[in-house]
Parts: C-alpha cells; sequence; structure tokens
C-alpha cells in the first residue's frame, strides 16, 4: 500500500536531516535561461561549482549595453568555485588565475533566488507548505514520486525576523527510495524579477541527476592554487586606508575639489600580494543638491581584470580617441549605444573614458555627466597620478 502523502513528506524531512552532502549534475532551466553544472555540497553550507554550461539573456543584455557582467557565461563555462563556508574563489584554468572573495558567491542564475546546491526548503517542508500527492512516474530508471506544495503563507513576521515565499506553487519529484529531490518546478511570486521576465506561464525549473549521495570530503572545498597560478584576495578596504592597500600610486583629489564624494564609504580592492598587483572599483556622487543622478565609477589597476579588459576593448573599438590632458586615450558614448540597442528609451548621458598612464590602466565612467565635465575629470585624474609601484597587464 502506497505511502501515505503526510507519512512520505516527514520521511523527506527526516532524510534530509541525515543527508551530510552530496554530489550531482543541477540543471536550472528558466525560460532562455539555462546553467549546468557539476556541484559538490556538504552541510551547513559548502560547495564546489563547475560550470558545463551558462546561458543567460540578463547576463548577455547586461554585457552588451554596459560590459557590465564581472564574467560572462562563456568565462564561465570551465571555472571552478570552492566556497568554504566563509570565503569564495573562483579559478579559472585558462588563464591560471584565482578570485578570493569573502562570502558565497557562485554567481546564481536566478536573479531574486538562490537556486545553486540549495535543498535548505526541504528541512521545513511539512511547516512552510502544503503538500499533496501529484502522482509517480520513473527518473533515470528509478520510481520517483511527485508532490505539490504550495506555501501556506506569502509572508511571516516573528518580530525580529520576516521569511518571505517567493513562490505560488511548485511540484517536486523525489527518488522513493532515497527522498533525494531529483526535480523541482516552481512559479515564482507576481512581482518577483523573475517573474517580470518569465512571464505567467513559465515554470523555472531545477534538476539533479548522476546523483551520489556520499558526503564528499572536506578538502573538496579548499581551493589550492596550481604551481605557477596568480590568486588576487578582494576585501572591501575604507576610503582612509585605500592609499595604502592598493599596491601602485593614485590619488583622487582632483575629484574631491570638484565636489565628488566617495560613496559606500569605499570599495573593493582585489590584490595580488605575491606579484604586488592590484585593481580597485570606486564609486562617486556629486556632493550638491540635486545632483544624486551624477555617479562616477573609477575602475584602475596594474592588472586588468576580465571586466576591465572588455570595457577597454570596447571603448577602444567602438569609441573615439581623445587627449587627456597629455595622455592618450579613448571615448565612449555608451549613451548613444543604448540608444541604437533600445530605440524607444529616454536618451541617456553615459560617456566612459579609457587611458593608461605608466603602465596603470584607468577606466573611468559617468552616469548623468556631460562628455565634457568627463573629459576635464579623466585628465585632471590622468594628470596627476603618481608613477606605480609594478606594472603587469596579463589576464
Amino acid at each position: 500500500m502506497p505511502e501515505a502523502t503526510a507519512d512520505f513528506a516527514r520521511s523527506i524531512v527526516e532524510a534530509y536531516a541525515d543527508l551530510e552532502g552530496f554530489e550531482a549534475t543541477q540543471t536550472i532551466r528558466a525560460g532562455a535561461i539555462h546553467v549546468a553544472a557539476r556541484v559538490r555540497f556538504r552541510k551547513p553550507d559548502l560547495c564546489t561549482v563547475e560550470f558545463q554550461d551558462y546561458s543567460s539573456p540578463l547576463v548577455e543584455l547586461e554585457e552588451r549595453l554596459a560590459n557590465g557582467a564581472e564574467f560572462t557565461g562563456e568565462e564561465l563555462v570551465g571555472m571552478s568555485l570552492f566556497f568554504d563556508g566563509k570565503a569564495t574563489t573562483a579559478f579559472d584554468p585558462s588563464t591560471a588565475i584565482a578570485l578570493e572573495r569573502s562570502a558565497r558567491s557562485v554567481y546564481e542564475p536566478l536573479p531574486g533566488f538562490r537556486a545553486i546546491c540549495e535543498l535548505g526548503y526541504l528541512e521545513t517542508l511539512t511547516r512552510d507548505f502544503l503538500v499533496r500527492d501529484a502522482g509517480n512516474e520513473a527518473i533515470e530508471g528509478r520510481p520517483a514520486r511527485l508532490l505539490g506544495i504550495k506555501p501556506k503563507q506569502s509572508y511571516r513576521s516573528q518580530l525580529l525576523r520576516a521569511v518571505t515565499f517567493p513562490l505560488q506553487r511548485a511540484t517536486v519529484a523525489f527518488d522513493e527510495e532515497t527522498k533525494f529531490p531529483k526535480r523541482l518546478r516552481f512559479f515564482p511570486s507576481q512581482g518577483t524579477l523573475l517573474a517580470t521576465f518569465l512571464g505567467a506561464r513559465d515554470p523555472i525549473t531545477i534538476e539533479y541527476t548522476n546523483v551520489r549521495l556520499e558526503t564528499p570530503a572536506s578538502t573538496s572545498f579548499s581551493f589550492s592554487p596550481p604551481e605557477g597560478s596568480r590568486v588576487f584576495r578582494e576585501e572591501f578596504v575604507d576610503g582612509a586606508e585605500l592609499a595604502d592597500r592598493i599596491p601602485f600610486g593614485c590619488s583622487f583629489d582632483s575629484l574631491e575639489r570638484r565636489g565628488y564624494r566617495l560613496l559606500d564609504e569605499g570599495g573593493p580592492v582585489a590584490v595580488d600580494e605575491e606579484n604586488s598587483r592590484a585593481y580597485f572599483t570606486l564609486r562617486w556622487g556629486l556632493d550638491e543638491a540635486g545632483a544624486e543622478s551624477r555617479i562616477l565609477t573609477l575602475r584602475a589597476g596594474t592588472f586588468l581584470s576580465r571586466n576591465m579588459s572588455r570595457r577597454r576593448a570596447t571603448i577602444a573599438e567602438a569609441g573615439k580617441a581623445v587627449v587627456f590632458g597629455d595622455i592618450e586615450g579613448h571615448l565612449l558614448d555608451r549613451g548613444r549605444l543604448w540608444a541604437e540597442q533600445i530605440p524607444d528609451e529616454s536618451p541617456r548621458k553615459a560617456i566612459e573614458a579609457s587611458w593608461t598612464h605608466d603602465e596603470v590602466f584607468w577606466l573611468l565612467a559617468g552616469d548623468g555627466v556631460e562628455e565634457e565635465e568627463l573629459v576635464d575629470l579623466a585628465s585632471a585624474l590622468a594628470m596627476q597620478a603618481p608613477a606605480p609601484q609594478g606594472t603587469d597587464s596579463s589576464n
């Protein structure tokens, strides 16, 4: 006699409590988004990810309009990501370069949702969801039982904690023997960014195939740099400490004299200590009434990150030659490119400059800033930049 639905749901919660880790091929599909990766997971929150496919029109649009993607889908394929519970290291074997940053950063493909290696909803399945039987089928030649689930509440407040369930309904296919969720299909709640992107009729599908329920060794989540590789460690640096943390000379006096102030009280700086190389990204806002929409983003370094390299190439190819002070560079009207891509949108002021001084690479982007002002700001930065302590441009 088949196990009652409520009893089967409770057995899933018990199985998840006993599960210490797993390895599988995870596939995520959401409209035109398609991501596949070999993943390893170990409780409480350790994971490794090796992308086999990463197709996302959101990333492609961000890159096409603004060179805004940290890594494109093509660059993510083949990379290995290691999260040890505290920091994530992304290693690109094609360049032998690793980037380490604090917190979990595994390039989730679904905006607003954490999906990679994510099974935590099983822990509170019977408490948070209404559960119903949804039939049976075979998956990878093994019997699976389907459960339909729906949040009991879309929002729950507990004074010092608020919990939101951003889905309308879902169907989960569980391996009958192991109780492992082989497939999840769900519809995001209306009003979420993902629902806006997909439309009301398109479900998100997450599948796990070639599953191994043996707990991966703890060493699987620690990155050991291969010989000859470079490791950049990224950290948020307070504005007052920037000069001491960046291994090349730089000064922002010219921006401050023109009324700009550092936003976010600092910014991310990635440093290769062994080779004394670094790059950073800082945002500046004009410190005067009514100027909230005028933003500068300054990227610079003795090393070109993937994003900086693509930006520099686009500015050189699609922009025009300009002299900043007495330093040759290039200037790109990104607003014009956006107007060509999205003709119905209102024209937007978006200018970006690129130049190299004493082999330090500089990229200054202005949002809401006139071209004449950006050229003036770039010229001031270019002419005052002190000589660097060391140089290297390989990436």
